[in-house]
């Protein structure tokens, strides 16, 4: 894949579909037709806006198989930056872990970024570091979230941990992306998951408290189409629109935020080639750190180690694998399913 030149700005390519069914939202916005998309930008007219403040482009879809599917699709059309993100609302095929399907509810977040081909993304620890940058990009919005290893955003209820998400990376045509699903508005119920699940599912915590639909309805109109000369006091009301565009503006604005944060903590505490940065970043994060655990169809760095195996889990190695303490000393894990313990 070839990076497309760096002009310290960004763009946002709009599907027809996408700008037609959020016409209020993007009205008279457009600055003119690149192919198969719409380019929004602020209210210069030049196509260029300062969308979060980085050169990072975004792709908007209506509808897509998954948001991993459309960034393969366009990694092989076009140059494209480094954290690139492609939006859609409604995905048809989405998927997780070992190709399980993501059932993909109304009103949530999916999405995928291509990642930069720079440490630790050439790397086999590119999947934790990832996670480590997303746990702390939405601290940094307000949200607190832990890991479940490998790959499932979490956070704490009632009974334990509930998954509100999962990232999955995915390399083709020498693009390697990262997808994740944000459950903001809907979570599937017990009866829809896997037989073998171990915690339920949920929505992210608090992010449908006005004020945070305030915050990220604005954040998406500010940054994505007023030019920076402009006062807040010239911001779109939240109430015009809200119901026409079902919540899906403020999903926008929490995607601007988040992908900003999480290039920001990449350029100043990851990208270095120290392992230990990424590494300490993750471990702050780690769901069920110093528990026992029961890690189902658990997969060894070393042969001999496969099957279902207790321990407690102590942190992760230099590539990534999970750190289990168990009756036969150290094991390195790289592959496998956390779930509880009942011994």
């Amino acid at each position: 894949m070839r990076n497309r030149k760096n002009t310290g700005k960004a763009l946002c390519f709009v599907e027809p579909l996408f700008a037609q069914k959020h016409s209020a939202f993007f009205s008279e916005k457009c600055a003119g037709r690149q192919g198969d998309f719409f380019v929004f930008s602020s209210a210069d007219g030049a196509g260029r806006h300062d969308t979060v403040g980085f050169n990072a482009d975004f792709y908007l879809f209506d509808t897509v198989t998954s948001t991993l599917d459309k960034a393969h699709e366009l990694s092989l059309q076009k140059e494209m930056n480094a954290f690139t993100t492609i939006i859609c609302k409604n995905q048809t095929n989405g998927r997780g872990q070992l190709r399980r399907k993501w059932e993909s509810l109304r009103n949530n977040l999916y999405t995928a970024l291509v990642l930069p081909e720079t440490y630790p993304f050439n790397t086999e620890a590119a999947a934790p570091a990832f996670g480590g940058l997303a746990a702390y990009a939405l601290e940094k919005l307000g949200f607190d979230i832990a890991l479940k290893w490998p790959n499932d955003l979490v956070q704490k209820s009632e009974n334990g941990y509930e998954k509100i998400g999962g990232i999955l990376l995915e390399q083709r045509n020498d693009c390697l992306v990262a997808g994740m699903g944000i459950n903001l508005f809907s979570a599937p119920c017990d009866e829809s998951l896997r037989e073998d699940f171990f915690i339920s599912a949920g929505k992210l915590k608090h992010f449908q408290n006005e004020s945070n639909q305030k915050r990220f309805f604005a954040y998406a109109d500010n940054s994505l189409l007023k030019s920076s000369g402009e006062k807040c006091a010239d911001l779109l009301q939240y109430g015009e629109i809200k119901d026409e565009n079902d919540n899906f503006t403020a999903i926008l604005g929490f995607c601007f935020a988040l992908v900003k944060q999480i290039k920001l903590c990449y350029e100043e505490r990851v990208s270095s080639c120290n392992p230990g940065t990424w590494n300490a970043l993750y471990k702050k994060y780690l769901a069920f750190s110093g528990e026992t655990v029961l890690i189902k169809d658990a997969l060894g760095k070393d042969a001999f180690c496969f099957g279902d195996i207790a321990g407690k889990i102590i942190g992760l190695g230099q590539e990534g694998e999970l750190l289990l303490s168990s009756e036969h000393g150290l094991i390195r894990i790289v592959g496998g399913s956390i779930t509880k313990f009942k011994g």
